[in-house]
């Protein structure tokens, strides 16, 4: 069948013969059928134009996959290998539920009856991206003719993204710093203009390619889904090598090489195959609901959703939790959704529905339920109470309703600590999606207990921020910093008037029973002068500086590379305000427009192999930098990084800094360096040669002042700018 057809002769009788079939697609007791892969697409792409619609049910989450995922789903299609069965579900109009398509993915009353797809979300998301006309995905997939694919497929597929316009590699990681850099050069190719396009612009615009070592060969990647377009044209048809050219290079001379024209003709016939496949549909059998069964989560469709997910992608708790709600109560899907665009930097849906669970209970002001554990236990045992119903809507119910108590308290709660520019001591929202849940719920909560008080907006912001950095740099980790929310839970329930950030500090700092605390104490900046002469182990640099009691709040600030966001707040903000970058929690590392990057290239000193260490003259400095261990521990301290545009319009590579740090220029102080401190900058200078592979006793202990200077330089900063000397004392 030509999917063509199928698109466009909306009233032939072999489209209505397709709709029909639809309608019908599970005779009576029947719940197996089957589908060709491509009418199934053209029913999920279109549903307007059937009678019977594939729609997703509110319980559904958002599409999860990444690139290696589509990418091998699309090499078993092309290989015509089985995908698997999808699981379906029959409603009747007036049901509510989303468009498969629809990103926003709004949930309303169906105007027709539906199958919900229960299972097969992301394979059937995942396959309209190579699907003509399937248009408004935040991915974008493509063919490489110029490669052959790896693993016995003689296809080599890419994606690429909104966060990541020039692409993945091939195996589906993320391109190198290096690689997205040349990347960017190569698309502004010296346009100013194109230069400040944002990271959204360049993927939609329609020269922009996955990129290739060199930006050798792009003239042969070609969008799946535009090259299924062109096969059902007339041109498309024919595989004589001057249409094929004419169409994959049309401004080109460069003539085609024949193992191209054969990998474009292999590629048709795959396509050609697909058209020829089918895929399994189960009908759900239609249960009578159980009028004695009030806890949503025994509803049957939760626990068939709940038991699909767990042979593929386990549902979490909040999943689990967000799933039994829209159960009951399916409008809980768009209020949540549309608060993504007030908070969604700041929490996923799914993290947002948990809090105001947990909120939730804590208001309702029963005893008996005590700060929640958040598992499916307590979900079960207390969801159905706290939800109510619409004529008498429960805490729960109220909390997540539109502009109900913790939507009033996240705006409160965003406009109060996001930085203002200049030397403001606020969070930059591109340092939102890293802020940790169990903190914001403390603050919600004090929030939510003082909403009905006047206090001073200044003071209360003032602190909130220390708390928030005081909780990024002093939390031991997951466990302490869950438990350490459910003490501070107790602390600001009883606290009214400005927010108690310095009871808080003291409470998390306090020894425990076994002599340990839940948090680590501050200590103020160390006074101690940069004057080794010998190579240090980490510990000996903490003790020098910290102290040895203090050793884990060293490791912890030193590992801390997110907190370059705050001190690069100025450039960030500039660089990536929300016009050219929206941050969204729950974001892929691999998917934001920025990058992580060493000062000294960790390939000048991550290996020992091609150096010449026999330039290092001390033996003890000689023996410690050998150790791979204690030259981490230096590499990759927060004293070496800075935060950097990923596609940067130049291509540093692991080049000297000597190259891009030179006076006069204000990148020093755009980078978190110390822009007063002249000797440091020599140091970086002096540790960053041009020729970065011999290393010497002067080489070395630049590379140790440089790094632990800045480290110091960087420690006063977050320390002074936020007044932590008002909770230390001694500071």
């Amino acid at each position: 069948m030509d999917v063509k057809a199928n698109m466009t002769a909306n009233g032939s009788a072999e489209t209505q013969g397709i709709h029909s079939k639809m309608n019908k697609l599970f005779p009576e007791n029947q719940t197996v059928a089957a589908l060709p892969i491509t009418e199934y697409l053209d029913w999920a792409a279109h549903p307007d134009r059937y009678s019977t619609i594939l729609a997703m049910p509110p319980i559904q989450r958002g599409f999860v996959w990444k690139p290696k995922q589509i990418q091998d789903l699309w090499d078993s299609l092309l290989r015509n290998m089985p995908i698997g069965s999808l699981l379906l579900k029959a409603s009747g109009a007036g049901v509510k539920s989303g468009k498969v398509t629809s990103g926003a993915r709004i949930i309303e009353e169906n105007s027709k009856p539906s199958f919900h797809l229960m299972d097969g979300q992301q394979r059937t998301l995942a396959m309209l991206l190579g699907f003509p006309c399937a248009n408004g995905a935040q991915h974008k997939l493509w063919v490489d003719f110029s490669e052959p694919g790896k693993n016995g497929s003689i296809f080599q597929l890419r994606v690429t993204t909104a966060a990541q316009p020039f692409g993945y590699a091939a195996d589906g990681g993320r391109l190198s710093l290096h690689e997205r850099r040349e990347a960017r050069i190569h698309w502004d190719n010296d346009d100013k203009a194109k230069a400040e396009k944002s990271h959204l612009e360049v993927f939609n615009d329609a020269m922009t390619r996955p990129w290739k070592a060199g930006g050798k060969r792009q003239e042969y990647l070609v969008e799946v889904n535009k090259f299924w377009e062109w096969l059902d044209t007339d041109g498309g048809s024919e595989m004589q090598k001057e249409v094929v050219q004419k169409w994959l290079m049309p401004n080109q001379e460069i003539d085609l090489d024949d193992l191209i024209l054969e990998r474009v003709k292999s590629f048709r016939l795959a396509l050609t195959r697909l058209r020829t496949q089918w895929i399994a549909v189960i009908k759900i059998p239609d249960i009578e609901k159980q009028a004695d069964i009030e806890d949503p989560s025994h509803d049957y469709l939760t626990i068939l959703f709940d038991r699909i997910s767990s042979n593929g992608t386990r549902l979490s708790p909040d999943d689990l939790l967000f799933s039994m709600i829209k159960q009951s109560w399916p409008e809980a899907h768009n209020i949540v959704y549309a608060l993504q665009k007030e908070v969604g930097s700041l929490m996923k849906p799914t993290d947002f529905v948990m809090t105001a669970f947990r909120l939730a209970v804590l208001q309702s002001g029963n005893a008996k339920l005590g700060d929640p554990e958040l598992n499916a236990k307590t979900f079960h045992r207390h969801l159905s109470e706290l939800l109510g119903i619409d004529d008498s809507p429960g805490c729960l119910r109220k909390m997540i309703g539109n502009e109900g108590i913790l939507v009033k308290a996240f705006k409160s709660l965003v406009e109060m600590i996001e930085y203002r520019g200049g030397q403001d001591i606020g969070i930059p929202k591109i340092m939102f999606p890293f802020m940790n849940d169990s903190m914001l719920q403390v603050i919600l909560y004090w929030l939510i207990c003082n909403r009905e008080n006047s206090v001073s907006f200044k003071d209360l912001r003032e602190e909130v921020i220390r708390f928030i950095l005081f909780w990024f740099v002093c939390s031991k980790d997951t466990a302490s910093a869950y438990k350490a929310s459910r003490v501070a839970m107790e602390v600001v329930r009883g606290e009214t008037g400005c927010f108690p950030g310095k009871k808080l500090y003291q409470t998390l700092t306090a020894q425990q029973d076994k002599g340990d605390s839940l948090f680590l104490p501050l200590v103020a900046p160390s006074q101690n002068v940069l004057d080794s002469k010998q190579f240090r182990k980490q510990d000996e640099r903490t003790s020098y500086f910290f102290g040895d009691i203090h050793f884990l709040l060293y490791a912890n600030f030193v590992s801390n590379k997110k907190l370059l966001l705050w001190f690069q707040r100025q450039w960030a903000v500039k660089k990536f305000g929300e016009e050219k970058f929206v941050p969204m929690a729950g974001q892929d590392e691999d998917n934001v427009p920025y990058d992580f990057d060493h000062l000294i290239p960790q390939s000048n000193w991550s290996s020992l192999f091609s150096m010449d260490r026999n330039g290092i003259k001390n033996q003890g400095n000689r023996k410690e930098f050998e150790n791979l261990y204690y030259r981490r521990a230096l590499g990759n301290s927060i004293g070496n990084y800075r935060v950097m545009d990923s596609s940067e319009n130049r291509s540093r590579g692991d080049s000297s800094l000597r190259v891009e740090l030179v006076e006069p220029s204000d990148t020093w102080e755009v980078y978190a360096i110390n822009p007063a401190d002249k000797i440091e900058r020599e140091k970086w200078l002096l540790a960053s040669p041009e020729e970065g592979w011999r290393w010497d006793d002067d080489r070395l202990l630049a590379f140790q002042y440089a790094v632990e200077s800045r480290v110091l330089y960087l420690y006063n900063r977050y320390f002074e700018e936020v007044m932590f000397s008002k909770w230390v004392s001694g500071g």
